[in-house]
């Protein structure tokens, strides 16, 4: 129970003096703490992960030897676990969350609302009942997945994307034109208080139009004060069109604030040369950007990703060019610039107390200019105390009757440790 209780510590508030009230969303020290632990090669000791998939459903033996972050392929994706109504099979996210711990790496629920792969009984249900059964779904996976460290909450809502049949059940467009994307997060953030939410899509760090789009959404769900906590770029297409613009448009993500995961990066070359060389120039670009904090690879296996062409080793276990560059230039550069230094070094595998910094929470929080929303959670996770305050400073000590120690968020981004002792 004490390690439990050390390790939620570690991975809600690994830096609270980091914390500005002013620009929350930039405040992200307490959630994203969870995200990455050096002990794989070639990333190890880097400031940022090297991160990949499951192959056909499984963890090859040789994974530890490239990659210490892992997402699995399809295993957690909705339509794999409750393929018919009321019956969850977790066997395929059980295997890689026990990877995952058994190794000390990170790993990512891949994911939670999506107009792809979701279960079809849900299309011939009335919206009260869809609502009602993506509730049961995300309860499901909260409460046997209660510690996962990553989630994409929704992925690919861009409107020429897959459509979301349950998109109405969740709100619609609405005033904000993403109310139910806003929803989704509402809602998962009640599930997991202390994992980093994500938004997740294709074409948003390569085309003009997703760009904007992308921008449009984060911005409108920050003003409407939604827990989202990073933005996810799959990628896929980046190979096709300069590295300049690559970056130009990753640049135009980061101005929101938030941070961003190369969540689905793949280079669809079956030329050796030719994958190596855009390897070298896109890859070095995405590990030296400043706002990235990882790059997950899709799939490694020649003959075992989902496009021809985006593989890096054979079966057997032989390396294309562009992956033995790749381990050597990772290895090589463990610490490239990054604006979170602090967002990647605590709430690991394995921390013990003497990683855990003594902290303290501010008493009073004010809000001024508006509302914000206070949440108090006990070390097993439980809500302990939640309001929303309106122009006036609140003692949070008050807020609580029992002694003990308290997760301290506002606005659903960490603000610290409250020790009560009566």
């Amino acid at each position: 129970m004490l390690i439990r209780k050390l390790l939620f510590l570690s991975k809600c508030c690994s830096s609270v003096k980091k914390f500005r009230i002013s620009t929350p969303h930039l405040s992200l020290a307490c959630v994203l703490s969870v995200a990455v632990v050096s002990m794989a090669q070639p990333a190890k000791g880097a400031n940022k992960f090297l991160g990949n998939i499951t192959t056909n459903g499984n963890v090859r033996s040789d994974f530890m030897t490239y990659w210490n972050q892992i997402t699995p392929e399809n295993e957690s994706k909705w339509e794999s676990v409750e393929g018919s109504r009321g019956s969850f099979n977790w066997s395929g996210v059980d295997r890689v969350k026990n990877f995952a711990e058994k190794n000390g790496i990170s790993w990512k629920f891949h994911t939670l609302m999506w107009g792809s792969q979701y279960p079809k009984w849900m299309n011939n249900l009335s919206q009260a009942d869809q609502l009602t059964e993506i509730g049961k779904w995300m309860d499901a996976a909260a409460a046997k997945y209660p510690d996962v460290g990553m989630i994409d909450v929704v992925n690919e809502a861009y409107p020429s994307h897959a459509p979301v049949p349950f998109k109405a059940a969740l709100g619609g467009d609405g005033a904000t034109g993403f109310d139910w994307i806003i929803k989704s997060f509402q809602m998962a953030r009640e599930r997991w208080p202390k994992a980093i939410l994500i938004y997740n899509d294709y074409n948003n760090c390569e085309y003009g139009s997703e760009v904007t789009w992308t921008v449009k959404l984060i911005n409108a769900m920050l003003k409407a004060k939604a827990p989202i906590d990073a933005i996810g770029c799959q990628a896929h297409d980046a190979y096709k069109i300069s590295t300049a613009t690559v970056k130009k448009n990753i640049d135009e993500l980061a101005a929101t604030g938030l941070p961003i995961f190369i969540s689905e990066y793949d280079i669809g070359q079956s030329n050796d040369a030719t994958q190596q060389k855009i390897m070298q120039e896109q890859f070095t670009m995405f590990w030296t950007h400043p706002k990235i904090l990882g790059i997950t690879y899709w799939g490694y296996i020649v003959g075992s990703t989902w496009r021809t062409g985006t593989g890096l080793m054979s079966s057997s276990g032989a390396e294309r060019p562009s992956l033995t560059w790749l381990k050597n230039y990772v290895k090589e550069n463990p610490n490239p610039p990054n604006d979170f230094p602090d967002l990647l070094k605590k709430g690991t595998p394995g921390t013990t107390s003497a990683n855990i910094p003594s902290v303290s929470v501010r008493q009073g929080y004010s809000a001024k200019n508006g509302s914000m929303h206070i949440e108090v959670f006990d070390l097993r996770g439980r809500t302990a105390k939640s309001l929303y305050v309106n122009n006036q400073t609140v003692r949070v000590s008050s807020m609580i009757s029992s002694q003990g120690s308290f997760v301290v968020k506002q606005d659903g981004y960490c603000a610290g440790v409250l020790n009560k002792v009566k």
